[in-house]
């Protein structure tokens, strides 16, 4: 469009079984996330081959492969769902409460939005960490951080019915700070938050999709009819683009590609790319497309395909470009010319002269920006051959490029199905992406990537135990011995905590296993608690003296002389020596 590039590329052919999408509600995750479906139990299904799974919520990886189905045993509807930035499954019941999932659905968490939801649910949106919730009289309940859960009454607008369609702004995107809505009551938009609600005064509503860009600068707006589409910014004043539809296809989703290029999926498989002055692009597939917004771009899946739109960066223009004589052009041609053995290669090398580092450097960068591996590798051979012929240059960025991209096609990988880029890759510390392959107990993987990248894995090897015990079935001294000895070859006695395998441990039954972990806890003032919390005072009061912190008997003294009756606390204190002199 105009002077700016876009590419779409297949990702993957999604490896479930051929569902009907469209008898579900579906939710993605960022970042490559998870897909979860559900039933859609408000519409009435025909009996077919098509299968159609249980009530269970259903979780895949984005390449269509299963982990794991989260048990919903909720008696009132789900309102809605969506994930958060944790990868943690976030659903709103009706009734107000609200239940937070792990990918494997253990020990869910739950609270409830209090009595401004006594009305009920009836709609729901999400940001990273919070959500806005619609309730049976037209309200809007609010909670900034699911962590720490406190709902709060947004400004009444005097709603009367259903606003045609609403989205939210996040509140890291607003001047002041406090998330916002934009509901469509009739031919307008209103903007509520908590302190009150403005009426925008727009006269080409109602509107059917609100999508606000990533940036928080600009709004896709779709009309009733799905036949007109517009983009504004985000006070309403001044419109950028416009596309108007001759037909009448229904739009099932819209999205942000970037910042500046709105996405608009239709019922009959077509998916329009809408650019910042009014140029378009369509592609056609085989059946509706849901969108998920991206940081570079969107991820377009449906039950055949997950494919990546986002527009071409400046270097790979700058490399690829049809008639390009920049440096980078030039030596990746010469590394072509090399591979075909031609006699020019050379010339065309030297041709370059001074421009190299920078040919170098852009060929580097191009690669973080292309999402095909061959043409990754070949645009780094490009910037090693340039480098060879740089008398000082330091290599250090080509390296850290290779690893970094060596992550990355493996995290995209079919067995993985995390499809990122680079840039959503550094965007996020990479403990966030070892967490993400330990939620889908990918171990073996996990402790790969961080000794490949020269980072910690204690906690590979922690939740590796703590997920082993909990799948287990045998004997506390069995256990025992098979944690042992896999830590003690994978590596050694580094972990840093025992703690937290005892504590599941603990939990799971195995009081003996978790007494036995504690053994190798090197701080007392972590292991001394937990003992307590067992029942375990006499093993807790020789742990803590043999730590020789006189706070911490101290600590088990206090604890037994309320939790025991007088005469055997006095009993216990008195066959330790070092207790009864801190208690006299």
């Amino acid at each position: 469009m105009q002077d700016v590039f876009y590419r779409k590329h297949r990702v993957y052919q999604m490896q479930w079984a051929e569902l009907d999408l469209s008898r579900f509600r579906v939710s993605s995750s960022s970042f490559g996330g998870p897909i979860a479906l559900l039933r859609d139990d408000r519409l009435l299904l025909e009996a077919g081959p098509a299968p159609t799974l249980d009530s269970s919520i259903h979780v895949f990886s984005a390449s269509g492969q299963t982990i794991g189905k989260i048990e919903y045993d909720g008696v009132h509807h789900i309102a809605g769902f969506a994930w958060n930035n944790r990868e943690q499954l976030v659903c709103v019941q009706e009734d107000g409460t609200v239940r937070i999932f792990s990918l494997s659905g253990q020990d869910p968490t739950s609270f409830s939005l209090g009595p401004d939801a006594r009305g009920g649910v009836v709609d729901c949106r999400f940001w990273d960490q919070g959500l806005v919730a619609m309730t049976g009289d037209y309200r809007f309940v609010y909670v900034n951080d699911i962590c720490e859960p406190k709902p709060k009454l947004m400004a009444d607008a005097h709603l009367t019915e259903l606003p045609h369609s609403w989205a939210i702004v996040p509140p890291h995107l607003t001047l002041s700070h406090h998330v916002e809505v934009l509901a469509s009551v009739g031919a307008t938009l209103l903007s509520i938050d908590a302190v009150g609600v403005q009426d925008q005064l727009l006269d080409h509503g109602p509107y059917a999709h609100i999508s606000v860009s990533p940036n928080g600068r600009l709004a896709a707006l779709c009309s009733d009819n799905g036949r007109r589409i517009q983009v504004v910014s985000m006070d309403f004043q001044r419109s950028f683009s416009e596309y108007n539809s001759t037909t009448n296809d229904a739009l099932t989703d819209m999205a942000w590609c970037g910042s500046d290029a709105a996405v608009a999926s239709f019922a009959t498989g077509e998916t329009l790319l809408l650019g910042p002055f009014g140029d378009t692009l369509t592609f056609t597939h085989d059946a509706p497309m849901h969108l998920v917004q991206e940081l570079d771009g969107v991820r377009m899946f449906n039950a055949l395909s997950h494919e990546f739109l986002c527009k071409v960066s400046e270097d790979s223009k700058s490399v690829f470009q049809i008639g390009s004589t920049s440096p980078a052009a030039l030596l990746y041609d010469a590394m072509d010319g090399i591979r075909a053995h031609s006699s020019r290669a050379d010339d065309t090398v030297r041709s370059i002269q001074d421009d190299m580092p920078q040919a170098v450097d852009t060929c580097i960068s191009a690669a973080g920006s292309e999402p095909i591996a061959e043409l990754q590798q070949s645009l780094l051979r490009a910037a090693s051959l340039g480098k060879s012929f740089l008398p000082v240059y330091s290599g250090d960025k080509l390296v850290d490029m290779c690893r970094n991209l060596r992550v990355v096609n493996c995290l995209t990988s079919y067995s993985v199905g995390i499809p990122v880029s680079l840039l959503q890759f550094q965007s996020l510390p990479f403990e966030e992406w070892v967490a993400r392959l330990l939620n889908r107990n990918q171990h073996k993987l996990a402790a790969t990537l961080c000794h490949y990248m020269e980072q910690p894995a204690d906690q590979v090897y922690v939740h590796w135990a703590c997920a082993k015990i909990r799948s287990s079935s045998t004997d506390d001294d069995a256990l025992y011995r098979s944690l042992r000895e896999r830590l003690d070859t994978l590596q050694g006695s580094t972990i840093a905590s025992f703690v937290d395998i005892a504590e599941v441990a603990n939990h799971c039954g195995y009081q003996r296993l978790a007494i036995r972990l504690l053994e190798h806890e090197p701080r007392a003032a972590n292991q001394v608690p937990l003992l307590i919390s067992m029942g375990q005072e006499r093993t807790a009061m020789d742990a803590a003296i043999r730590s020789g912190d006189a706070d911490l008997v101290y600590f088990v003294i206090f604890h037994l002389f309320k939790a025991m009756p007088l005469g055997e606390f006095f009993q216990v204190v008195g066959r330790t020596p070092a207790a009864g002199r801190l208690f006299e």
